[in-house]
């Protein structure tokens, strides 16, 4: 005879003595066994969930390896230790209720699905830690594990509930499978988004078309900032403006979008700003003027080589220089280009080793666009804005030196002057 009967038997007999009926000895013996039961679960879990959990909590923060740390903080152990009073519970009910056999089965399925859905939490606690894990490493932290951790819980959820249906239904789990499986089509349309986002991070991770901390521009969604996460279904992208664009995860896959990481890893960040020059004040420059840009340091030389050349090419041709139409002229336009490629090219702050150039576009009503081409060395946004400004800052100022003018259209006091001229 087993301890459990002989307590049993122990228990009916100390009631008898108490003086109870037959009947009564009957209920308050059962109510006894329940009782003890509850509390011996409740000892455990207890035990469980307090004292081990503690002690497991202490080790990890004496414990230099962070990923015991990360176990804790995504309560793991906590739901794993939900398992231990559940089974300890199951076996004290065919005790409880030995002579309730009909009522033994029902309340062991309903464990069994406490038990599953613990297992359920678990797993999903396993999957975020797992998360937390690879995005703190170097070689995944710019890789879409939410899409990954986010499919695995979905198959956790599915096949725990096929395994709740089966434990309270008694059908195996193969007919279960098998009806799920003619249902597919309505599970596609259901989870539409969810298939298409997995593809997509597929795609995405497969070809490394996008990362965590990419800076994206998707015109179509208003999004333009940082990808902060990428998962199953969406991205979360953290505008400059301190908005958050979410966009479906495979629009990056059907839509055009630019990624600005190829700038990011390269060796400089591209200006291309044109100022634009008034076609009235561009001119062949007279002797006059060519002494005056003589006195500029950057084109002093050019001026004269240039000078030197045409004065040699005209008196060789015998061209008549009382107009300056004829033979070769120099132009104040193309002085100042020359001021600006050299003044690019000597700047400390542009990268000499990518393309710098300073071109005409062509003329609009606006006037003369003169673009200036080139990458600064520093790609943050603030500093390469600056960098920017300040040259152009310059460009601007230097405009009226080289008797030209910028193109402005007319305002208000411009009529009003031409009104009172009248």
């Amino acid at each position: 005879m087993s301890y459990q009967a002989r307590f049993s038997q122990w228990l009916m007999h100390w009631l008898s003595e108490t003086g109870a009926t037959p009947e009564s000895c009957y209920y308050l013996h059962l109510l006894l066994l329940g009782i003890g039961l509850v509390l011996v679960v409740a000892l455990i879990d207890y035990i469980s969930r307090n004292i081990i959990l503690n002690i497991v909590a202490r080790y990890a923060k004496r414990s230099n390896n962070p990923y015991d740390d990360i176990l804790v903080e995504m309560r793991v152990f906590k739901h794993l230790a939900h398992v231990v009073p559940a089974l300890v519970a199951k076996e004290g009910l065919t005790f409880v209720f030995n002579d309730y056999a009909t009522l033994i089965a029902p309340l062991q399925k309903l464990v069994d699905t406490y038990i599953i859905v613990a297992i359920i939490f678990f797993v999903q606690a396993v999957l975020r830690a797992a998360k937390t894990l690879l995005l703190n490493s170097e070689d995944f932290k710019d890789k879409p594990i939410g899409s990954y951790t986010q499919l695995l819980n979905i198959i956790n959820y599915c096949v725990g509930i096929l395994f709740i249906i089966s434990n309270l239904t008694d059908k195996p789990l193969w007919t279960l499978l098998t009806a799920f499986g003619a249902l597919s089509a309505l599970i596609i349309l259901t989870f539409r988004d969810t298939i298409l986002g997995l593809v997509a991070s597929i795609q995405i991770s497969g070809n490394d078309i996008v990362r965590i901390e990419d800076w994206i521009e998707v015109p179509k969604y208003g999004a333009d900032g940082n990808v902060v996460e990428i998962n199953l279904t969406t991205i979360k992208v953290k505008n400059w403006d301190n908005t958050v664009t979410t966009i479906p995860t495979y629009v990056l896959i059907n839509d055009s979008f630019k990624n600005w990481r190829g700038m990011e890893e390269s060796e400089g960040r591209r200006m291309k700003r044109a100022v634009n020059i008034k076609i009235s004040s561009i001119k062949f420059c007279t002797t006059e003027m060519l002494a005056d840009y003589k006195k500029i340091d950057l084109v002093r030389d050019y001026v004269t080589k240039k000078e030197s050349e045409i004065n040699h090419y005209n008196t060789e041709k015998n061209i008549d220089k009382s107009v300056l139409a004829n033979g070769r002229n120099l132009t104040n336009i193309g002085i100042f280009r020359k001021y600006l490629s050299l003044y690019i090219q000597q700047h400390p702050k542009v990268n000499k080793s990518l393309t710098m150039m300073v071109r005409q576009l062509p003329p609009t009503d606006k006037g003369l666009p003169l673009e200036i081409y080139c990458f600064t060395l520093d790609k943050q946004w603030v500093d390469h804005e600056t960098i920017a400004a300040d040259i152009f800052d310059h460009v601007l100022a230097t405009v009226p030196s080289f008797d030209l003018e910028i193109f402005e259209g007319p305002t208000g006091k411009d009529f009003q002057a031409g009104l009172s001229g009248a």
